[in-house]
């Protein structure tokens, strides 16, 4: 569904109607750095059909922009640049990536979103600076990927602040069940790498090659913002895989607490029970059947050997 379409003169914007069928002719009535910028949203198979056709892109660039999981990839066909993105975003531990395919001919701009991504703030953006969407629409496209890309650092740094989280629980005195959270958030950030990290190189690329000239610079400063943000994923992967191992070191150290605590308990209930278990024989000749201070004396000596017992196990920790 066509959801705004709109030619640029001047940089200036001037409003028309949604008719694909059309576009072929305002296409060729356009000169110098004029030019159309068509957003479309979740598009199926006959208007992209349309679309491509007035447009004139490559069978491929229309079938790719058809088919809603694509690699992240810049592709240059003989007319125009095919540049398939995720625009991104984060939400109680979860990450969820939309696509975003764009065309840019020499006249004109195609933004092609699938599912929620929304580039309205993008194309307000570039509509504020008339004077520098006169340089053609590569600056429409510069809008469009900068917003998707600065995005990027945002959902890294919300990341980070929950891995701190994780880190935090991972190491307090409190026994916390971390490893779930920590597997999901590494699930996550797997997901944020394949929709960030293949752009990457193709960024810098096409970063040295932008027309005009003087818009390289900004096409430079996507390439690192790309880096910085591969960069703290990087570093994301890498503390949850320190804290994943803390935790299981932390859980392993528990376990063995436990143990000892079972083993000094158990030992502690041994002592009267072997003494126990001797009386309990029944033999006819045993002397001390017969003492009169027997049995207190044996119930004072299994209480004196447990306490000596306990107290030794509570100086080395065991309890």
């Amino acid at each position: 569904m066509m959801i705004d379409c709109a030619v640029y003169v001047d940089g200036v914007r001037r409003d028309t109607d949604h008719d694909p069928d059309d576009l072929a002719e305002r296409l060729a009535g356009l000169t110098g750095n004029d030019f159309i910028w068509v957003g479309i949203n979740n598009p199926t198979h006959d208007e992209m059909e349309r679309l491509g056709k007035a447009l004139r892109m490559h069978p491929l660039a229309v079938e790719d922009t058809i088919g809603a999981h694509q690699r992240p990839k810049i592709e240059r066909y003989s007319d125009h640049v095919f540049i398939s993105m995720r625009a991104v975003s984060y939400n109680d531990d979860d990450i969820t990536t939309n696509e975003v395919n764009i065309c840019l001919g020499a006249h004109y701009l195609l933004t092609v979103r699938h599912g929620g991504a929304s580039l309205v703030d993008a194309r307000h953006r570039a509509e504020v600076s008339p004077e520098r969407l006169s340089h053609g629409p590569i600056v429409g496209l510069h809008a469009v990927v900068d917003s998707i890309v600065d995005h990027y650092e945002s959902v890294a740094a919300e990341l980070e602040t929950d891995v701190g989280e994780v880190e935090a629980s991972v190491f307090s005195p409190d026994r916390t069940e971390d490893s779930r959270r920590i597997y999901r958030l590494k699930r996550e950030t797997l997901e944020f790498r394949h929709a960030v990290a293949p752009l990457r190189d193709p960024m810098s690329r096409f970063a040295t090659v932008a027309d005009p000239e003087a818009l390289r610079p900004y096409f430079r400063d996507i390439a690192d913002h790309l880096q910085r943000a591969v960069d703290a994923i990087d570093s994301i992967d890498s503390l949850l895989s320190n804290a994943l191992n803390a935790y299981l070191a932390q859980l392993s150290v528990q376990q063995n607490e436990d143990m000892r605590k079972l083993a000094a308990g158990a030992a502690l209930f041994a002592i009267p029970t072997a003494v126990a278990g001797v009386y309990g024989m029944n033999f006819e000749h045993m002397p001390e059947l017969s003492w009169t201070f027997g049995y207190p004396a044996c119930l004072a000596a299994m209480g004196g050997t447990c306490w000596y017992v306990y107290r030794r196990f509570k100086k080395s920790g065991w309890l």
